[in-house]
């Protein structure tokens, strides 16, 4: 429960004097009057108090003193609120019609009479309450477009806003405050010329500031010297009375647009828009260079960068798309990684570089269904996620310095770095099951079978030399089969549970048990699938350490060659099970390389079951490759049982006649390609802004700019208060 306790601030430095026009501003704008002129704020200290209290007053009963406290001390000390919470908080009973937000955003102001006026009707109540409010005009259709419900020709989007205009002129905001608009639209819209040059006619849209919204792809079009389409969107009812095939006809291009209603929408959300007219890209750039020397508007918003770096993570929709990740998507958390499914509407710690980082209330949500690609890297890592979305990439690297960058998906190209979690600092979390249980597991899946009523764990004896001595089982071996006993120990067994025994005439040793056969049940394992689950990746870091510990007991190799010095190898044909295992390891700080299809599919010999052996088809094999620096952490927090193995990785990197390479914790990108339309997801994770995904380091979603209907309340710092010697 919050408690309430005195605020010790330091020593007060010196004031700077307040200025007779800040005064001045005060007595005109936020003082509060009564409507006959009576002062009420006789100082600007009791303003502080009224909206200290207004504040306060929205807290629990209980809390409430102690929130005006707080919120007095910051006001004293040079926090200055938004100009409405200034001018209208707490003075309810002389201004019960006011706001106190400073900005809004209009809904989509929809290309039709009705929704036109009903849009005109709430920016006048808006703006009477003291709020400014912006639009975006380019939803509605160019002049001349033909209106088939009214059989006649539009006026075009900016007679219409000479209606909003003459509202806010006629509208007195509250609070002595005139109206405030803004007005933006699209660089690809028919009217783009028109909207430039509006504030060239003598006193025409002077209740609005004027902007661009301007794509990269226009920009790029200005570099090079292109021609650019100004297009609308076409009505489906339009295309269908018009017999027009969107997709063959040459005068439609597809582009993004803020609404979708009663257009037609492909499955990338891309809107089929008719070209009107084609001009030079130069040419307007020219055109609104030159009204912005002349007149400064309209302002110049490059809507694609503002998206990309603005850090406003809710659930908006602001001509743009939300960057975001798929719900299959690994996290690392402070609990272990989770997918983002797992993580929907839940607040978690999200572990960053080995560090944990407090979330949103929210966790992750969703944003929309939309295009994604996949990002696959030379390592083996990938992650499928929309093309807006930033990775850290590798600026510049050499053997003593790796500069980094945020950079879109989009963007990257083959042959880039990004960069991987070190998550070294951290390699434990809490979970379901034990060291022990990982273990056993990880040798049912590298060498084990499991059958409806049992798990069967095998090791094999080499085979005799014919007509020599028999032979017996490698020592190290022996520890592989001691330490999986004393594992299976700590489960449930039957009385008669015996440990392992030979198989005569097979040069085998089983220990078969229905208690791994439960344990590998109850992870989501089954007969002919036998397989890492979701439900083992989500267990504790004991748990992952001792199934890879397992795993690399049966089918893990220690290879040490002049040419390629010293690694750790895993070979299957499974491969998204080994690229689970590379998402294990770099969870615990263990950077690996994958490499696919690194042996063709073909024939082998291998065991017969029968004590020889035999060809037999095998199926293509892919290898997991640990090497340089990550091959000392892997002996320290995996490992193995089998001492054979064990010794030969110790003796190996002693012999090493060189230092192990550093490990960089990067990635080089091999390939992006489409994936498909899914559902994404976006979280937010204050002050670091980012999180881990499937190994990669992505800035969290951001996205900024007010939705339809979306506030901004803008405050500021009076630095003078923190002046010592003025």
């Amino acid at each position: 429960m919050n408690k309430v306790v005195a605020i010790h601030a330091p020593a007060h430095n010196a004031e700077v004097p307040v200025q007779t026009a800040s005064l001045d501003i005060w007595d005109k704008k936020y003082r509060l009057k009564t409507k006959d002129g009576t002062v009420i704020d006789r100082s600007v200290d009791e303003t502080y108090q009224r909206v200290a209290r207004a504040l306060a007053d929205a807290e629990a009963p209980d809390l409430r003193e102690h929130w005006h406290e707080r919120f007095l001390w910051a006001l004293r000390r040079g926090a200055i609120p938004a100009g409405r919470i200034t001018s209208n908080a707490g003075a309810l009973e002389h201004k019960p019609a006011t706001s106190t937000i400073n900005c809004t955003v209009s809904g989509t102001v929809e290309d039709s009479m009705d929704d036109i006026l009903q849009k005109v009707h709430e920016a006048g109540l808006t703006l009477k309450a003291g709020c400014g409010i912006g639009y975006e005009f380019s939803t509605l259709r160019p002049r001349g477009a033909y209106v088939t419900g009214a059989g006649s020709y539009t006026s075009g989007p900016l007679s219409f806003m000479d209606i909003y205009d003459k509202m806010c002129f006629t509208v007195s905001s509250a609070g002595g405050r005139r109206g405030a608009q803004m007005a933006t639209f699209d660089v690809g819209h028919p009217d783009v010329v028109d909207f430039i040059r509006a504030k060239r006619e003598d006193g025409r849209l002077r209740q609005f500031n004027l902007s661009l919204l301007v794509t990269r792809e226009f920009i790029e079009a200005v570099k090079a010297g292109a021609d650019w389409q100004l297009a609308f969107p076409v009505a489906r009812h339009e295309a269908e009375t018009d017999g027009l095939d969107v997709h063959t006809a040459d005068n439609i291009i597809w582009r993004e647009w803020p609404t979708h209603r009663g257009y037609i929408v492909d499955d990338q959300g891309l809107v089929a828009c008719r070209v009107y007219k084609t001009i030079k890209a130069r040419r307007l750039w020219d055109l609104i260079m030159a009204a912005t020397y002349d007149y400064a508007e309209p302002g110049f918003i490059l809507i694609d960068q503002y998206n990309d770096l603005n850090n406003n993570w809710f659930c908006e929709n602001i001509r743009a798309t939300n960057p975001c990740v798929t719900a299959d998507t690994w996290v690392q958390t402070a609990a272990g990684p989770r997918q983002v499914a797992d993580l929907i509407g839940t607040p978690f710690l999200a572990r960053v570089n080995g560090q944990d980082h407090h979330t949103g209330a929210e966790g992750f949500f969703k944003t929309a269904d939309k295009p994604v690609v996949r990002l696959q890297t030379t390592e083996g890592y990938s992650l499928n996620l929309t093309t807006d979305h930033r990775l850290l990439r590798v600026a510049r690297f050499t053997r003593y310095a790796c500069d980094t960058e945020w950079c879109a998906a989009g963007e990257l190209q083959p042959g880039d770095r990004v960069v991987l979690h070190d998550h070294r600092a951290a390699p434990q979390w809490q979970g379901e099951y034990t060291h022990e249980q990982g273990y056993l597991l990880g040798l049912l899946v590298g060498d084990g079978t499991l059958k409806a009523d049992a798990a069967v764990l095998s090791v094999w004896q080499p085979a005799a030399v014919a007509n020599g001595a028999p032979t017996d089982l490698p020592h190290g071996t022996y520890a592989l089969m001691a330490e999986a006993l004393a594992a299976a120990q700590t489960l449930p067994h039957r009385a008669d549970f015996a440990g392992w025994s030979a198989v005569p005439g097979r040069n085998e040793y089983r220990l078969s048990t229905a208690a791994i056969r439960n344990l590998a049940h109850e992870v989501g394992m089954a007969p002919g699938h036998k397989r890492i689950t979701p439900r083992m990746e989500r267990a504790s870091s004991a748990f992952q350490r001792g199934f890879l510990r397992g795993l690399f007991d049966a089918d893990g190799s220690v290879q040490c060659t002049q040419d390629k010095g010293v690694s750790v190898r895993l070979a299957q044909s499974d491969l998204p099970q080994l690229e689970a295992v590379q998402r294990m390891l770099l969870r615990l700080g263990i950077v690996s390389r994958l490499y696919r299809n690194r042996r063709a599919a073909g024939s082998t010999l291998l065991p017969d079951g029968k004590g020889g052996q035999q060809q037999y088809a095998t199926q293509a094999q892919h290898e997991l490759v640990i090497s340089g620096e990550n091959l000392a952490v892997f002996a320290q927090l995996v490992g193995f049982a089998d001492s054979d193995k064990a010794a030969r990785l110790d003796q190996s990197l002693a012999r090493y006649s060189r230092s192990l390479n550093r490990e960089r914790f990067t990635a080089r990108v091999e390939s992006i390609t489409d994936a498909g339309v899914h559902a994404v997801y976006d979280v937010q994770v204050p002050g670091i802004n980012a999180f881990d995904a499937n190994g990669l380091y992505a800035h969290n979603c951001g996205e900024q700019g007010l939705p339809p209907y979306g506030a901004c309340l803008l405050g500021s710092v009076n630095l003078t208060t923190f002046v010592e010697a003025p």
